[in-house]
């Protein structure tokens, strides 16, 4: 039986290059090939990605914002963050009191229920043991709003501005690696191709 990589040489035959280049999918620089259409071509080199230089990019804009802000710009700041994170996080424990609303309906008809058999047992012990594990606790998401709610606007500002810069030294070093690897995955790459 014809593999994803083996196919296209039991039907039709193929050259070993051809064979060996998309066996290479599996391997090393290639992987992340592995899932693709086996009729894309291997590219004669990978380019790293931009998403950590656009990240860096976001960052240092909204850093250079932040640090243009007038005190007043930077309360005002801060008090829409705190607005921000008190209604998502009340908007949290509202969706979990729904959720743990749900379950406890649930329970109360699986504790009804008598199993027809006692083959059945273990799928209500099973029902309310599935119930048990997914309740909700609130007293995490209580004690959030109750800090977001006692913290000063300016905590917030404060907060983004170091998000910011570590956001932009973190990008800043994924983005070498990403270089490092793609260079790496070109080198592996190239020896293959020399080897052929």
């Amino acid at each position: 039986m014809p593999t994803g990589y083996t196919a296209k040489l039991m039907e039709e035959g193929q050259s070993f290059n051809d064979f060996i280049l998309g066996c290479a999918r599996a391997f090393g620089a290639c992987v992340t090939m592995r899932d693709d259409s086996s009729d894309k071509p291997i590219p004669e080199k990978f380019e790293p990605t931009d998403y950590h230089v656009k990240k860096i990019e976001e960052a240092k804009a909204l850093l250079s914002t932040l640090q243009n802000m007038t005190n007043d710009e930077k309360i005002r700041f801060g008090e829409n963050k705190k607005s921000e994170e008190v209604v998502s996080s009340e908007a949290w424990l509202e969706k979990r009191q729904v959720e743990n609303s749900r379950l406890a309906g649930m329970e109360s008809q699986v504790k009804a229920w008598t199993p027809p058999t006692p083959d059945h047992k273990g799928l209500k012990d099973f029902m309310l043991q599935q119930i048990s594990i997914s309740k909700n606790g609130g007293e995490y998401i209580q004690e959030e709003i109750r800090k977001a709610k006692a913290k000063a606007p300016m905590s917030y500002y404060i907060q983004t501005v170091s998000d910011a810069n570590r956001d932009i030294n973190y990008h800043t070093e994924e983005n070498k690696k990403e270089i490092e690897r793609v260079n790496s995955r070109n080198e592996w790459l190239r020896q293959l191709r020399n080897s052929i």
